[in-house]
């Protein structure tokens, strides 16, 4: 049997408030989003072929069920610069030889975080 070509993904987060929701992804995010093709939908490219989808305007949000990461160089410096914007990243936590993160949530109670890839990871 042929077994389908995957080449990417998306994830879609659903939000509330467009205004509020831009200024907290553009601000975790460090940049406005790649596209808007919809007033109530915005897309980032997070790494080629990989996109991360707000979609805003809902009334009624329930938290996702899935804690989206993003990957950073350097997790202490990331925290820091996390906390001088605003967000309340919680406490970093280690996997030794593996991976640091550090959990945070957005304003309608979707799972985040950042983590930063310790090196024993394949393909790292």
């Amino acid at each position: 049997m042929t077994e389908m070509s995957v080449r990417g993904l998306t994830i879609a987060i659903h939000v509330g408030d467009r205004e509020a929701a831009l200024a907290f992804y553009c601000a975790l995010i460090g940049r406005d989003p790649d596209m808007g093709p919809d007033p109530d939908f915005y897309e980032w490219e997070i790494s080629p072929g990989a996109w991360l989808q707000l979609a805003t305007g809902r009334e009624e949000i329930a938290p996702s069920s899935f804690r989206l990461r993003l990957k950073v160089d350097d997790i202490e410096t990331s925290v820091k610069i996390l906390q001088e914007k605003g967000f309340e990243p919680g406490l970093v936590r280690r996997l030794p030889g593996l991976v640091t993160f550090a959990n945070l949530t957005d304003p309608w109670g979707n799972p985040l975080g950042i983590y930063q890839d310790m090196g024993l990871a394949p393909g790292v």
